[in-house]
């Protein structure tokens, strides 16, 4: 894999470099915002999608970042779009946003539970969260598998690999685990769709009770 000089520069290069902005824009599609739609995107990084809502479907779209590198790099691109902070606080009031979206967030984390409650803490009534997470058919071999059948080399092969491990090191969720623990926090589930190859990514949406 390449050397990069900081997360910032490796996540534009995932971006920009891979075949990772087509699943942005076909995550995009399934949000499916309405015009002018307040939506925050957790775990925002150069901010890729907050560009595609703001750009392609008029959304008043923010994110928000760990890393105040990611953040720096993202307000290169539109001054303002991504703000510095963390789940499971955002630092924001109740019931704010239309939408929240999550894109390979949860799944990384020790407390989704936790996550998901401020996530449902800041939307408001009816609000719709919006997350992609590794599904259990994700694994080093079906990565491995895909990267051959799409002739992926070089940076975007190893990032599917990457992207594999990671996984099996943490959450990999079905339709079944989201709806328990979306039942858990207050949300009614409202569509799930399998992505990527085989199904080896997992979209599912949201509705606050």
């Amino acid at each position: 894999m390449p050397e990069f000089s900081s997360s910032a520069e490796y996540f534009s290069a995932v971006q920009t470099r891979t075949g990772w902005a087509f699943i942005l824009e076909s995550f995009a599609r399934f949000v499916a915002p309405e015009t002018e739609a307040l939506i925050l995107d957790v775990g925002a990084g150069p901010g890729a999608l907050v560009e595609i809502f703001r750009h392609q479907y008029g959304a008043n779209a923010f994110g928000i970042d760990c890393d105040p590198a990611m953040v720096y790099a993202a307000n290169q691109q539109v001054v303002g779009a991504v703000l510095t902070g963390c789940l499971p606080h955002l630092p924001f009031p109740d019931a704010c946003f239309d939408i929240v979206t999550a894109t390979n967030v949860l799944f990384l984390l020790e407390a989704p539970d936790a996550a998901l409650r401020e996530i449902q803490r800041v939307l408001v009534p009816g609000g719709s969260v919006v997350l992609l997470n590794p599904s259990p058919r994700m694994s080093l071999a079906a990565a491995a598998e895909l990267a051959s059948a799409r002739e992926l080399t070089g940076f975007a092969r190893d990032n599917l690999l990457n992207w594999a491990k990671i996984a099996e090191a943490n959450h990999r969720w079905s339709t079944s685990d989201i709806e328990t623990m979306f039942a858990q926090v207050g949300f009614d589930p409202v569509a799930f769709r399998e992505r990527i190859g085989p199904g080896l990514a997992l979209y599912a949406r949201g509705a606050k009770m």
